[in-house]
């Protein structure tokens, strides 16, 4: 046995179970998708034609949306005009539903009050300002989380409850990161106003506004009336910033400055770019998983598996005596792998294992079994024209691999476009397809091939009924196959 063999050998072990060692002593395990622990999937569609540029930015605020509500790895991507949703989790379903399907709006307030975020006292009086200036007082007594003007301020003590930011009410806001929240006056103009806009430096991050010819005419009347003070620039309930107008008139362009970072600057850009979204979205669909359906679909998804597991190990075993011990070993190896993967993706890029995905991993058992049997096939037939199992082993690779490289891409090819052609769950199952056949391949060049060739140079003895070579017929077999010689 050639040393780079058993380095192979080697090696691949290490990789194997060191990479499932290595995850399990981090904690990590693969994130579980909606199916597999409940949750909700939402699948948006645009009522209207939509850029590229436009359906990004919508994702990104369903992102940062579903990120407030706490979910833990949600899944939320592209597949072709939709947004599909996916929440594991999720305890509110119906808020989550209601929250990522809003439209984003941008708004203009004027900044009537300014109030400490963390002092309850300066709430609640920031609360009585709000309803004074609605005319709303609330009747003595009244719980000030049922006041139809709070929305949710990040942090604060729980007697506030979200809820929505009317645009035609003073209504009470936070500060986006800032300790202050701010009461505000109805909004006086909204982000179609604005065409264009850039952070740029000039001895400090700032933000250049390009505005449209009528948002010009409107952010000028609103300079005019609120000159000296502060107008807020608000984003989905938040206040992303709220400068000082510092002149009655901008001829079409503004600059927002402040104390901002570089981050900062360009997240307030965004924003204001793309902050009133000529996308609106419509439900193709939501569906809701609870907990119990999607850990019994866990449980009978581990169940087919391990029971699938069983009965090939065993066949392998009966069938193929030594060799199925090397087939069982390499189903070990492989598995240690792809669980090593999952996990990784899981905890690095939010990769979700879904119940198709589950479905992709145990069809690739037959995948990687198949490689097996297509090498020990090649070794049985050239032991039953004559040649020792030692020499077999090794001659029988070359002309097997191939074989096992075809299938493989056959089935890397159906993976692939499975993947590219589909949406949704079905491209779960296309990638751990794909991933475990890749696996096999690595799996099968660098374990199994040197594992064979140690176990028919040590083990065998160059009997061949330890591999499941059974003698066949003497006019089949030349002697010198059941006595190890030459013909």
């Amino acid at each position: 046995m050639r040393r780079s063999q058993i380095v192979s050998l080697l090696v691949a072990i290490l990789i194997g179970f060191g990479s499932l060692a290595g995850v399990l002593a981090a904690g990590w395990a693969p994130v579980l998708g909606v199916q597999l622990q409940g949750g909700v999937e939402v699948l948006l569609r645009p009522t209207s034609p939509t850029d590229d540029e436009q359906m990004d930015r919508a994702i990104e605020i369903i992102r940062s949306r579903v990120d407030a509500l706490g979910v833990a790895e949600p899944d939320i991507t592209r597949q072709g005009e939709q947004v599909v949703i996916q929440l594991p989790g999720v305890k509110d379903k119906q808020r989550a539903v209601d929250l990522v399907g809003q439209t984003a709006e941008l708004r203009f307030r004027p900044v009537l009050l300014n109030f400490s975020r963390f002092d309850e006292a300066e709430f609640r009086s920031a609360i009585d300002f709000a309803d004074a200036y609605n005319g709303a007082i609330d009747p003595e007594g009244e719980d000030i989380a049922d006041d139809p003007n709070v929305i949710e301020i990040e942090e604060l003590p729980d007697f506030t409850l979200p809820e929505d930011d009317i645009a035609d009410r003073a209504v009470v806001l936070p500060g986006r990161g800032e300790p202050v929240g701010y009461v505000l006056g109805p909004a006086e103009l909204t982000g179609e106003a604005v065409s264009e806009a850039a952070a740029t430096f000039n001895n400090e991050w700032v933000v250049n506004l390009d505005l449209t010819d009528e948002g010009a005419v409107g952010f000028d009347e609103i300079a005019a009336r609120y000159f000296g003070q502060q107008v807020a620039i608000v984003l989905d309930g938040v206040v992303e910033s709220a400068p000082v107008i510092r002149a009655t008139e901008f001829e079409g362009t503004a600059v927002i400055s402040g104390t901002f970072g570089e981050s900062e600057a360009r997240d307030l850009a965004v924003a204001l770019r793309f902050g009133a979204l000529p996308v609106e979205f419509e439900q193709d669909d939501v569906r809701t998983v609870s907990a119990t359906l999607g850990e019994g679909t866990l449980r009978a998804g581990v169940i087919a598996g391990s029971v699938g597991l069983i009965l090939v190990g065993l066949y392998m075993l009966a069938y193929y005596r030594l060799l199925g011990l090397v087939a069982v070993t390499s189903l070990a190896i492989s598995g240690s792998v792809l669980w090593s993967l999952i996990s990784w993706l899981g905890e690095s890029r939010g990769l979700a294992l879904t119940l198709a995905g589950t479905t992709g991993i145990i069809v690739s058992i037959g995948v990687q079994v198949d490689s097996n049997i297509v090498y020990y096939e090649r070794i049985k037939e050239e032991v039953r024209r004559g040649r020792a199992v030692r020499s077999a082993a090794d001659a029988s690779f070359k002309g097997a691999f191939a074989t096992i490289v075809w299938a493989d891409m056959a089935s890397l090819i159906g993976a692939g476009v499975l993947y590219q052609l589909t949406s949704g769950t079905v491209r779960g199952f296309a990638l751990y397809l794909g991933l475990a056949t890749l696996i096999d391949l690595a799996v099968s060049y660098f374990f199994m091939r040197p594992l064979v060739v140690l176990v028919a140079r040590r083990l065998v003895n160059e009997e061949p009924r330890r591999l499941g070579v059974l003698p066949a017929a003497d006019d089949d077999v030349p002697a010198a196959a059941l006595t190890g010689g030459t013909a």
